[in-house]
């Protein structure tokens, strides 16, 4: 199940299916890339990554697609990223 389906699921549970609706489609007009898929570059990078900072594999995953696109990962998770920050050619953008 794509990850912005599973969100919107937990969104209709908790405000309803017209918020979780509304919240979905504001998502899918932002200018970001949702992936279905990774090729092969990403998962080389996502063991990299795994063995490299011993970080959970999701945060492998959203690094390694980042770093191979060259984009920038918008993350929260200041516990995961702060003590990479640096250290990985990668751009984050802090949402608080």
């Amino acid at each position: 199940m794509p990850c912005l389906q599973f969100w919107q699921m937990n969104l209709v549970r908790t405000y309803g299916e017209k918020y979780a609706d509304s919240f979905y489609d504001a998502i899918k007009s932002m200018p970001i890339r949702i992936f279905h898929e990774l090729e092969d570059t990403v998962f080389k990078e996502t063991g990299r990554l795994k063995a490299a900072y011993k970080i959970s594999l999701a945060d492998s995953i959203a690094l390694a697609q980042t770093l191979v696109l060259n984009g920038t990962l918008i993350t929260c998770d200041h516990h995961e990223f702060d003590a990479l920050d640096g250290k990985e050619p990668v751009k984050f953008a802090w949402i608080r």
